[in-house]
């Protein structure tokens, strides 16, 4: 193999693999007891800046019993030039530039940089996207990391935003119906509500995806279906909203393998649908959803408004 080859398989393995997982973030020591039956391990993403949004998930879920780990957040607030130029979509001359995308450089005194992406070797977020949001997307990964790691084969993972619709403890029925009903392979991840809500309570529903310059779905029609598969349960191909769902081992690795390798560009609620046979389903009737109105801080650091 002659020095030229060489460095094109090394320069391609680099690109592959990215750099997403030097960004990712170890928990601290997770001591008590965060689990349920058919549920190895309950965790909570929550920002160390908003206490007061896990103490009142805290609050709905300690009457039934279910303690969730807190995970301290990814605050994309606080990431360096250097970490986000380094796991975003880096730009090749054979990638799809015919949209926008967001950069962010220290020249430009970390304000957003809008421009169609075209500049080989520039880092690319999509258009507009947050730096809280991409904080999200670490944050998920980073619960997926240690959950695929510490063995486990089916986890809950929530955002501090939740609204308990009925008895938390119906999830683990759920889980067991679902395993009777495609099989304990047959599904990879279990939203614990139909669909994501809009400030106004209404539900949003999802039928496509959104353009990535690295990645091409090979059947785009599949993120459009919605298929009713029991009285308890439907199959679907893409949503919104990734604040309470349930998670197997196999579509954690999927997760995880996928933006290793494409690196973050969308936000995360639009990049877990991606990998190949992801197996999704959502419940018919809600279990766990949403508040409407929570507080956010992924479009901005709203938290140093109420700081004292």
């Amino acid at each position: 193999m002659n020095a030229w080859l060489i460095a094109f398989v090394v320069l391609s393995m680099n690109t592959l693999y990215g750099h997403v997982q030097d960004y990712l973030k170890l928990p601290a020591e997770k001591t008590g007891n965060h689990r349920m039956d058919n549920i190895d391990f309950i965790y909570m993403i929550n920002l160390d800046q908003r206490p007061e949004k896990f103490a009142s998930c805290e609050k709905q879920l300690a009457p039934y019993g279910i303690y969730p780990y807190r995970f301290s957040a990814v605050n994309g607030w606080e990431l360096s030039f250097e970490a986000l130029n380094n796991i975003g979509v880096i730009y090749e001359p054979w990638m799809e530039n015919n949209n926008w995308g967001t950069c962010y450089f220290a020249e430009n005194g970390g304000q957003p940089y809008h421009e169609i992406v075209h500049v080989p070797g520039r880092n690319y977020f999509c258009h507009c996207m947050a730096l809280g949001t991409i904080g999200i997307v670490l944050s998920h990964l980073s619960v997926l990391e240690d959950a695929f790691n510490s063995g486990y084969e089916t986890i809950w993972v929530m955002e501090d935003d939740i609204e308990l619709v009925k008895d938390p403890h119906l999830i683990s029925d759920l889980i067991a119906k679902l395993d009777r009903t495609v099989g304990k392979k047959g599904w990879d991840m279990l939203f614990t509500d139909q669909d994501t809500k809009g400030q106004n309570g209404e539900y949003v529903p999802c039928y496509g995806y959104a353009w990535r310059p690295n990645f091409k779905p090979k059947d785009p029609s599949i993120f459009a279906k919605r298929k009713r598969v029991s009285r308890d349960f439907r199959k679907i191909g893409s949503r919104y909203g990734t604040y309470s769902f349930i998670i197997r081992r196999q579509g954690m690795e999927k997760i995880l393998n996928f933006l290793k390798q494409h690196q973050v560009f969308l936000p995360y609620d639009m990049e877990f649908y991606f990998p190949d046979n992801m197996r999704i389903f959502t419940v018919t009737d809600d279990v766990v959803s949403t508040q409407p109105k929570a507080l956010s801080d992924n479009g901005a650091p709203n938290y140093l408004n109420t700081e004292n």
